[in-house]
This record gives structure tokens, sequence and C-alpha cells, in this order.
């Protein structure tokens, strides 16, 4: 058996890629891309070159820029607005179509910029300033968002509390660590088990009582507890409506090609990772260029400007471990892999 020495573990540790999950890794994420230069050209070490190419981004997109501000306007609204006059951010969209990138690039942002302002945790209270919390693993159930909630911000004995409990816990706690804003990721998967009304209800109170901004992230959160209407909650008093009508939402959608532009703002973002590849030595960029290949990957990505770059990213990889320059053939084979996933 070999037994890891502590510098073996830490440079392990070291070497595993960040999650938005740990907030210890949040100094490690990209809040924008970093423009450094590729490790070596087209012939060159492929495996180190490809680790290059999968790491470049976020690429700057209006996405991020218009998330970003939602946000910003968001904390101030809520920071000023009288009594129950709060509101939240919904940022909803179909898979692939870069939702998380973005809303994590602006989210990131947001919090570098809120850590600028010192907070006063309370008179004889010692606190890490925590002023954004992040989740992306709540479940189903109303319990199950707290304590993830209550995880990321290090709320102790969470496992086995109510979620009455956790909701009067974290409204003590969140103050006293400058928490400003949730976001909470997936959120359509925040779902109604049967005809129970009460995970919308209780999202509602938890909205109303925690002294912080939300921002819900999912794909159809039309169709998800947060505001979907039921027959038993279609009048104005329900949670569902008066969530709604709370409501700053973003929706992000592919791109249609028959609108110039939008083509040409689609263009513009694959053509800012295209920028990015010409730097490898070596490297043809020719057929990344012309408007067949960008006919073939506007086609095998829907519209979607995660799916483009990701596209775009597997078939630029595809061809450099072959030491050669990505041409339509490898973007097409890459686009039937995936669709076969």
């Amino acid at each position: 058996m070999t037994i890891q020495t502590t510098s073996a573990i830490r440079s392990l540790i070291a070497d595993q890629p960040p999650v938005l999950q740990n907030r210890a890794d949040w100094p490690r994420l990209r809040r924008r891309d970093s423009g450094d230069a590729p490790p070596c050209g087209i012939d060159g070490d492929g495996i180190t070159l490809a680790r290059w190419i999968r790491s470049i981004g976020p690429i700057e997109t209006s996405d991020i820029q218009t998330i970003e501000s939602d946000m910003r306007k968001l904390l101030d609204h809520n920071a000023t607005s009288v009594n129950a006059g709060r509101r939240w951010v919904a940022i909803n969209g179909p898979s692939l179509v870069g939702k998380t990138q973005a809303t994590t690039a602006a989210m990131l942002r947001i919090h570098d910029d809120l850590l600028k302002h010192p907070h006063d945790p309370g008179k004889g209270i010692r606190a890490e300033h925590i002023p954004v919390v992040f989740v992306s693993d709540a479940g189903a159930s109303w319990p199950t968002l707290l304590r993830a909630i209550g995880a990321f911000a290090s709320v102790p004995n969470t496992r086995l509390a109510t979620g009455a409990d956790m909701l009067r816990q974290l409204r003590t706690v969140l103050p006293s660590i400058g928490t400003r804003m949730i976001v909470v990721d997936d959120a359509h998967m925040l779902r109604r088990v049967g005809a129970a009304r009460d995970l919308t209800d209780n999202l509602k109170m938890t909205v109303d009582a925690l002294p912080v901004s939300f921002v819900f992230v999912g794909a159809g959160l039309e169709n998800s507890a947060l505001l979907k209407r039921t027959d038993r909650s279609a009048d104005e008093y329900s949670a569902a409506v008066q969530l709604a009508g709370r409501m700053y939402r973003r929706d992000l959608t592919p791109f249609v090609d028959t609108d110039k532009t939008q083509m040409r703002a689609w263009h513009r973002r694959i053509g800012a990772l295209i920028s990015r590849l010409e730097l490898i030595d070596g490297l043809d960029s020719s057929e990344l260029r012309d408007a067949t290949f960008a006919a073939n990957l506007f086609h095998a990505s829907g519209g979607r400007t995660g799916l483009s770059l990701e596209l775009l990213k597997d078939a630029t990889i595809a061809a450099i471990s072959h030491r050669r320059s990505p041409t339509v053939n490898d973007l097409i084979i890459e686009s039937k892999r995936k669709a076969a996933e």
C-alpha cells in the first residue's frame, strides 16, 4: 500500500479542476478569458494543447454583460425597496444556450466587487465575508435547497434541521457573513411532487424571508415550481402569480439565421474564439473562417452559443490530435458524435 505524503496530496488537490459548488475554488475560477498564449504549436504536445483549447473562455458576450447589469440592478432595487417590494431575477433558456457560463461569469464579477466593501458581522462575531452563495444541487425539495445554501455558507448543523429551522437559521447567519445574493442554478429541478403546492409557497416565503437577492437559472422555468400556474393556484393571491409579478426575466435564446443582426452577433462570438485559436503556431484557420464551416456550425448547434463554442473547440482538438488544422469534416464528425451522446 502506498502512503501519500501531505505535499503529494496538496499537489493532487491543486491539479483538480475548480468547481463552482466549492467556495474554496472560487479564486481559481475564470471571470474573464485569461488571454494566455498557447503552450505550443500544432506540432507540439497535443494533449497539453487540447487542455489549453478547452480552457479558453469565458468568451465575452452581451449575455454576460446583460446578466451582470441585471444583477446590479436587482441588488440596488432590493437594497432600497419598501417593505415587501423585493424582486428576483429569472434567467431562462434551453440547454446549451450558454446560461451557466454567462451567469457564473457575471456572478463572480459581482462577488469580487462586493468583497471590496467590508461588512459588519455584528458585535463579538467573527465571520468570513461571503457576499454571494451559489447552489446547483438543490434537488426537488424546499429543505434540500435551504441545506444547499447553508452548506455553501458553512452553516453548521444543517443535515437534520427542518426547512423552517433552516430558514430561521439562515435569516440570522446570512447577514453576519455579508451575503447579498444567492444564485440557484438548474432551478427547473425545483419541481412539485405530485399535486403539492408546498414547494411554490415555500419558495415565495424564502424569497420574502431571507434578506438577500435571489437569481434563479434554468431551462423552461415557466414549467417549474417557480412560475407554473395550476388550476389550484391560478388566482391572483397564489404564490406562483405573486412570484411572477416580482420577477425580472431574462431569456437567453438560440440565434436565428433569418435575422441579420442576430447572425452578426453569433459570428462575433464565434470569431472571438477563432481569434484565440489562431494564436496556435502552425494552425491554418482558413476553413474556420469559411462560410461553409460557419453554416455547418450554426446548423449543428441550432444557433445556441454554448454548443457552438463547444463544437468549435471539439473539432479543433480532434484535428490537432492528428497534427493538422481543423476542417469542415472534423466539425461534421464531432457534431454527429455529440448528437449521438
